[in-house]
């Protein structure tokens, strides 16, 4: 089996199950999650980050193509363009993060959607690697940053004045 395959397999499954697992977190309203408008913002964004990565790898594995493929690149590409709106919307939102883990992780956002839709157009051999090599990177990325989002909301200290200090 593939490897590429093998991989989109495995961050479609985990993906989709991580997303379930997260509004089911949500439904029982850790903390101030549901009823704060800026933290609610937060696990809608956190959701992203598994609902994108796992409809991109879907794409990939329906495709049926590790290298050409105009289905997975279509997938990548609007995950990506619909990835970086929200991130760059998330950014720009008030009641941003406090603590620098939060901050470098909502910088970081814009930046891996980007190069998300910039390899879909890179031809093969770029850094040595095939494009869905690119993409797995980058996806695979794209998920890690969201389990360090849930970290950070499972981590989330309140502060005297009851809002949070480590907002996502």
């Amino acid at each position: 089996m593939d490897q590429a395959v093998s991989f989109y397999q495995t961050l479609t499954g985990v993906s989709f199950t991580l997303l379930g697992i997260w509004f089911g977190v949500m439904q029982f309203a850790h903390g101030r999650w549901r009823s704060d408008p800026e933290l609610h913002r937060s696990t809608l964004h956190i959701a992203l980050h598994f609902f994108l990565p796992g409809l991109a790898g879907l794409g990939s594995l329906l495709s049926g193509s590790t290298d050409g493929g105009l289905i997975w690149r279509i997938v990548f590409a609007v995950s990506g363009l619909l990835g970086l709106i929200e991130s760059l919307s998330f950014f720009r939102a008030p009641g941003g993060p406090v603590a620098l883990p939060g901050r470098i992780l909502r910088a970081a956002d814009p930046l891996l959607y980007t190069f998300m839709i910039v390899a879909v157009f890179l031809p093969p051999g770029v850094f040595g690697l095939r494009p869905l090599q690119l993409e797995g990177i980058t996806t695979g990325l794209l998920f890690t940053l969201g389990l360090c989002y849930v970290w950070l909301a499972f981590a989330e200290r309140p502060s005297e004045e009851g809002s949070s200090e480590l907002r996502a």
